[in-house]
């Protein structure tokens, strides 16, 4: 941990320049190192998918010519074996006359298809048992002895049943292996006649083992070894076929201590169960001698590309540098109270060094335009706050002394309960309960039931004054008003207003309706249907709403409730006012939901 604490204070003390020249290298050389790396492996494994894929063209190439020929070797044994001519070899084991076996002695049919399919069959041949062959005098039948039926080739061939079978013809005097397809002959009465033997031009199977600068060797059915161009036996063989067969191309072939790369194909002909395969076995230090080749001849480029890069960084970072000097030397004069930063040596470049300078020009401007703001700002709070309290005392100017007149109403109430005037102490109580509300006034929120309790109180005691010219009523609901919070007295300047200016010239019919809707903020509404206002009257109260400076007795519960709204909560909730000439008056006053 002291080790990495140190590096880290080291790089943290670095000047800029010694900083860019760190992160090039890490950024670029470093970067550049690893990428060459991985390109150098890359080519080599690159090279060697190449180089297998080449191998593996011209197995395929090879697999494609062979098995041409075997399935010309199974297309000639089908023409054999459905000629008529040969059908007829099965016949004189039967016990048939001497014309037919006339027609064997001059029996040419396999030399007629060994003339069609030279190319590929070198020859044909078809073994008879005893008693057919002793009878004719041609050389393209042979006989079954007992020492060849017991060969593997013959009993398998008799299995099959008559399909295809492919084993190798040993030649005795050369020991060279030639690839032989034998099939059973049947007669019309499915007894055996003999055996068809096709045996395939060994120049054909062995040219490319032959040929080839690589290790080659083929094998029939994975065990039989054909031929090969180095000494390889059944164990070797099976370690060939196991790791040509593993698809991991980290895994090689090793072979007197040397490395190889296995290829092969598999060539199945058809109607047979029976596979032939080839094996190419590719040193691996020839593919890395290509590999380091082609570094070589990178390398040249690499170099210069990494002196180019590094001249490119140094001027690159002097450049940089001196203009980060500048501009540092041009901050510090800021910081000296000397603003004039014209001449520092920044330079043309439109680049983000350029912009940071603008920008400290910016700043310089900005930082006087905020003081002068943070100056304005707290000029209007002052102001504010000064028209916060004379609205609070002309509000209180307005008032009476409220306990004065609550023991004045409670000597009435008194007078008036001895003297059994009930309707006098009714009043008296609600006017008392209106005046002990208003000892609360302040900043304090009540419950909006608190609230509509009161404005009860006022129409009560307005009920007694008009009698049924208004009616009044009050529509909430009481389970949520017991749990928000609303400001005293917002709705009463309003009510008051609508029975004294709206309702009072009225004779009969007067309506005023009070609601509180509670939604996602709460409504309170006043409504009434009385004379309602001009266009002029009411644009002249809703401008004396925001006029703090000349307050009057006309207009100051309208704008004390809308300000005391505006000043607890913000600018987006207060009182809308909307009237009608002759029709009536509505108010709207907006208040968020506070939670008891």
């Amino acid at each position: 941990m002291k080790i990495f604490g140190g590096i880290r204070d080291l790089i943290r003390n670095l000047k800029l320049r010694q900083r860019m020249i760190l992160v090039y290298a890490i950024g670029c050389l470093l970067p550049l190192v690893v990428v060459c790396i991985i390109m150098f492996n890359s080519a080599r494994n690159s090279l060697i998918d190449m180089q297998k894929k080449e191998e593996l063209r011209k197995l395929e190439d090879e697999k494609e010519e062979l098995e041409n020929s075997m399935n010309l070797a199974v297309e000639l044994s089908e023409k054999i074996y459905f000629d008529s001519e040969t059908k007829k070899i099965g016949i004189p084991i039967a016990g048939a006359d001497q014309d037919i076996l006339i027609d064997f002695r001059g029996f040419k049919t396999l030399s007629d298809y060994i003339n069609i399919y030279y190319d590929s069959i070198s020859t044909v041949c078809i073994y008879v048992n005893e008693g057919v062959v002793d009878r004719v005098d041609n050389k393209n039948f042979r006989l079954l002895s007992d020492t060849i039926k017991d060969k593997n080739w013959y009993r398998n061939t008799v299995e099959n049943s008559g399909l295809p079978n492919w084993s190798y013809l040993t030649n005795v005097a050369t020991g060279r292996r030639s690839l032989r397809l034998t099939r059973v002959l049947y007669t019309r009465d499915k007894n055996m006649a003999g055996i068809i033997s096709i045996t395939i031009d060994p120049s054909l199977t062995n040219k490319f083992v032959d040929n080839s600068d690589e290790l080659v060797c083929t094998a029939l059915n994975g065990k039989d070894i054909v031929h090969a161009n180095f000494n390889v036996d059944e164990d070797l063989l099976e370690q060939i076929i196991e790791f040509a067969q593993d698809s991991r191309k980290d895994v090689f072939f090793r072979y007197n201590d040397k490395k190889f790369y296995v290829s092969s194909v598999k060539i199945v002909p058809r109607y047979s169960e029976d596979y032939y395969e080839i094996y190419v076995m590719r040193p691996y230090e020839e593919i890395l001698e290509m590999t380091r080749g082609a570094a070589r001849r990178s390398v040249f480029p690499i170099i210069g590309g990494v002196i180019i890069m590094l001249l490119a960084i140094f001027f690159l970072n002097s450049w940089f540098s001196k203009r980060i000097s500048a501009l540092g030397k041009a901050m510090h004069n800021v910081t000296e109270k000397n603003y004039d930063i014209s001449e520092t040596g920044i330079g043309d470049a439109k680049d983000e060094i350029w912009d940071l300078y603008n920008d400290m020009n910016k700043m310089v401007t900005d930082m006087q335009r905020l003081s002068e703001a943070a100056a304005e700002e707290r000029l209007q709070k002052e102001q504010l706050y000064s028209r916060q309290k004379d609205v609070e005392f002309k509000m209180l100017a307005t008032q009476i002394n409220p306990h004065f007149l609550y023991n004045t109403l409670e000597n009435i109430r008194m007078l008036a309960m001895i003297n059994k005037e009930k309707e006098i102490e009714d009043i008296s109580v609600r006017l008392t309960k209106l005046l002990r509300g208003s000892l609360d006034v302040g900043s304090d929120l009540k419950t909006l039931e608190w609230e509509m309790d009161k404005i009860d109180c006022y129409i009560k005691i307005q009920d007694y004054r008009f009698g049924d010219r208004i009616k009044a009523e009050l529509e909430y609901d009481k389970e949520a008003a017991r749990r928000y919070m609303v400001m005293p007295f917002v709705i009463q300047p309003f009510v008051e207003n609508a029975y004294v200016h709206g309702m009072e010239e009225m004779e009969e019919n007067g309506h005023i309706s009070i609601k509180a809707v509670i939604d996602k903020e709460i409504k309170l509404l006043v409504e009434d249907n009385g004379c309602g206002m001009t266009e002029e009257e009411l644009g002249s109260i809703l401008e004396n709403m925001n006029d703090f400076e000349n307050l009057d007795r006309t207009h100051i519960g309208v704008v004390n409730v809308n300000q005391r709204i505006k000043l607890k909560f913000g600018e987006e909730y207060g009182v809308k006012i909307s009237s009608k000439y002759g029709k009536g008056t509505k108010v709207e006053i907006r208040l968020p939901l506070v939670e008891k």
